[in-house]
């Protein structure tokens, strides 16, 4: 029975409690009053705060909310409308947080009290919490600090707020007024509509997530209706004009913007857009007449970017609508009867994102390896960045197609169908149209950027199925989304581990290097010192990757043998330090962003960068071949256009040689620059021999300033930048007696804090 009695107690006291609370919330409790002893406001409860009244200037706002229901702000007063969240929650912050900067009278002038400009007060207003409510009066301003003001809350004594209240209770109402212009976003439209006195156009929702081109009957590109939907995203207020001025501005519209919700019962919107906003010059009126009216400035980029946009510009150009990075599975399946045998293409090949890779589902049940994946992902990455040349409406004809491509994203699917791609007539000969059959017609095509006899190839067409769209793809392309047997093909040319002893490069000049065990050397031609940007080539071959494989066997028409490659077949032989199965690497036909390539005796065309490629054609001898290192200067003599160039500095001479470093090494065999512009006398220390440099007249081209130089130590000609050559002819400081020469007496050899190697790690 005690036990019980205790319980009825405590429960007793706790309603107690509750009806006291309760009959007393609304004063201020001795707690809070503590709390905030130096506030502007002796409490505040924030969740309860569901009412914000200020006064000033003719007009009074009233802000509202459902504290309760924690529902938004609304302005109630001077106009119903939807308010700025984000400036009704910086005015309960400045409120809440608002402290008293001083009493009256302290640290002020005599008669301060007289002036508080409480009988003309420049606002008044009201914050209610519940049933609390404080009541406020802003009077004039005060001498300090500056931009202060006399305030009083409710009968309290007067003291002195901040600048930033002060600003904050005389802001106009257009401060929380709702900068959104536009009524609906793009995921509630069903239709969007744009007119002007030029045309316009309109799109009209597809799906949950496509939209088609009114009066073209194809999807509207998703890239380009994010331009659309950011040109909205910007139409929002800057300023509000007055309704007299919204109205006549928009008289004769310049634009006209209808959107329909696919919200059945939501009533339309629409936007009338005008002249220029009065005193905002970069802005227009936007005046919205449906569903409730607002007129703003709006920022003219917006507009401008609307009125730019023309139906044939929506249309959507690619397979598929989806990033790369959002394509969750992929399928790739042939329609036809495939050739069996080893190495053959499967029938399908299905991937799945598992984690950061990928899970092949067809033709077999596997995880993917990292190289694979990376394959996959490339391949996305190359589909998504696919477009077609042209885009017609299908009208529901018949199409004929060798294989189907699959892709899915979240809950959506799309897939596109491949017609018979081209095939070549021979090797190296003009492409043709495949024969009907079931096995030809999969034959791989050349890729975008490859010729015969300067005529584009044929293209093939897709059928999207989702709006039935013909597509006319480059033969690149729609190989991609046909399945071969280096469609997961890791990505490594040669994935080579071994060292490499030899290299022989047959593009261009014929070279041989040789690895005796000092790094590779020159051996063909002989007589030259090494560059030693050897390395990058290697590397890019045995551990480098290519951009892709396009297809699983040659078929004559990638330029890899014959002709067909401009200016001829270039080859690039790699030899290892077990002696065993050297590696040839073939180069054919420019496409695809790079080069076509194969290595023989392994199935599987590839595109190389053009970066690698360019290193297959380099002449490999050293690009230091010019310059002498500052160190071992003695003396320089410049000669420019056949007189004595102007006197330098010494100190700067020698550095000027020793930057004269080789951009591109042009022919062998020879040093004939051609009539010498410029000629550089160069003495060295300790004995040595002398070294002569001459260049030619600047050469402008497309790529920059060059000259053509040589020493006739070398029988070779380079191409060096023209900045080079001319920091040996800008003036400077004299040597005593005037002559154009820098010897040991003037400065000594410099010493270099760092090698020439670690600063050009191409020179050797």
């Amino acid at each position: 029975m005690k036990r019980h009695a205790t319980t009825v107690v405590l429960l007793l006291l706790a309603v107690a409690l509750g009806v006291w609370l309760w009959l007393g919330r609304d004063e201020v409790t001795e707690g809070e009053r503590q709390r905030r002893e130096n506030n502007v406001f002796s409490a505040w409860r924030r969740e309860d705060v569901s009412r914000l009244e200020i006064a000033h200037e003719g007009e009074t706002i009233v802000l509202e909310r459902d504290a309760k229901g924690d529902q938004p702000w609304r302005m109630t007063s001077p106009r119903q409308e939807r308010v700025d969240q984000a400036a009704a929650e910086r005015l309960m912050t400045t409120l809440e947080f608002a402290v008293v900067v001083r009493k009256v009278g302290e640290g002020a002038g005599a008669g301060e009290s007289a002036t508080l400009g409480f009988d003309a007060p420049r606002a008044t207003g009201a914050v209610t919490m519940g049933p609390l409510v404080f009541r406020f009066t802003l009077g004039g301003p005060s001498p300090r600090p500056e931009g202060s003001g006399y305030l009083r809350v409710d009968d309290g004594p007067p003291f002195v707020a901040s600048r930033e209240l002060a600003d904050a209770l005389l802001a106009p109402s257009d401060t929380y007024r709702d900068r959104t212009v536009v009524p609906y976003l793009s995921l509630e439209l069903a239709r969007f509509e744009v007119k002007h006195p030029g045309g316009g156009f309109a799109v009209a929702r597809r799906d949950g997530r496509t939209f088609d081109v009114e009066g073209l009957g194809i999807s509207a590109s998703r890239a380009a209706l994010d331009k659309v939907w950011g040109a909205l995203a910007e139409m929002r207020a800057e300023a509000f004009p007055k309704d007299a001025d919204a109205d006549r501005l928009t008289a004769s519209p310049t634009l006209t913007i209808a959107m329909s919700p696919k919200e059945a019962g939501k009533p339309p919107g629409e936007l009338v857009v005008g002249e220029a906003c009065p005193g905002h010059p970069n802005d227009v009126v936007v005046l919205r007449t449906k569903p409730t009216r607002v007129a703003a400035c709006a920022p003219r980029g917006a507009i401008d970017a609307l009125l730019a946009i023309v139906p044939a510009a929506l249309v959507d150009k690619k397979p598929f609508s989806f990033r790369h990075d959002e394509i969750e599975e992929l399928r790739l399946e042939s329609l036809g009867d495939r050739p069996g045998g080893a190495g053959a293409a499967p029938r399908a090949i299905e991937v799945a994102r598992r984690g950061t890779g990928f899970h092949q589902r067809e033709p077999e049940d596997r995880e993917l390896t990292a190289e694979e994946a990376d394959a996959v992902s490339e391949l996305l990455s190359l589909i998504e960045l696919g477009a077609a040349d042209g885009v017609e409406r299908g009208g529901g004809a018949r199409f004929d197609a060798i294989a189907r491509a699959r892709v899915r994203a979240g809950d959506y699917e799309e897939t596109v169908e491949i017609g018979a791609l081209p095939r070549p007539a021979g090797p190296g000969g003009p492409l043709a149209s495949p024969s009907s059959g079931p096995g030809g017609a999969l034959l791989p095509a050349p890729g975008a950027g490859a010729r015969d006899g300067g005529a584009p190839l044929a293209s093939v067409t897709l059928r999207r199925v989702r709006d039935d769209a013909r597509l006319k793809v480059t033969p690149a392309l729609a190989r991609r989304l046909v399945p071969r047997a280096t469609t997961t093909r890791p990505r490594a040319i040669l994935g080579e581990t071994r060292r490499v002893m030899r290299v022989v490069l047959r593009c261009g000049t014929s070279q041989e290097l040789v690895d005796s065990g000092a790094g590779l050397k020159l051996v063909e031609p002989s007589g030259y010192e090494t560059d030693g940007s050897i390395v990058q080539l290697v590397d890019g071959l045995v551990r480098g990757k290519a951009l892709a494989w396009v297809a699983d066997a040659d078929d004559g028409s990638f330029g890899l043998d014959g002709p067909a490659a401009p200016p001829g077949p270039c080859r690039v032989v790699l030899a290892f330090a077990d002696a065993n199965a050297p590696a040839t690497v073939r180069f054919g036909a420019e496409g695809e962003g790079g080069v076509y390539g194969e290595v023989d005796g392994r199935p599987g065309v590839f595109v190389a960068s053009g970066a690698l490629h360019e290193l297959t054609k380099r002449i490999y001898v050293s690009h230091a071949a010019l310059r002498v290192p500052p160190e071992q200067i003695e003396s320089v003599k410049v000669t420019s256009g056949g007189r004595p160039a102007p006197a330098r500095d010494p100190a700067a001479l020698r550095d000027a040689v020793g930057g004269l470093f080789v951009d591109r090494v042009v022919a062998l065999g020879s040093s004939d620059v051609g009539p010498v512009d410029v000629d550089v006398q160069i003495a060295v220390t300790e004995g040595g021999p002398p070294k002569r440099v001459v260049c030619a007249a600047p050469r402008p081209t497309s790529t920059g300033v060059w000259r053509r130089c040589a020493t006739p130590a070398v029988k070779a000609t380079f191409d060096v930048r023209s900045a080079l050559v001319d920091a040996l002819l800008a003036s400077g400081p004299a040597p005593a007696g005037g002559a154009r020469e820098a010897g040991a007496s003037d400065a000594g050899p410099r010493a270099r804090a760092a090698s020439d190697a670690a600063t050009h790690p191409h020179a050797h």
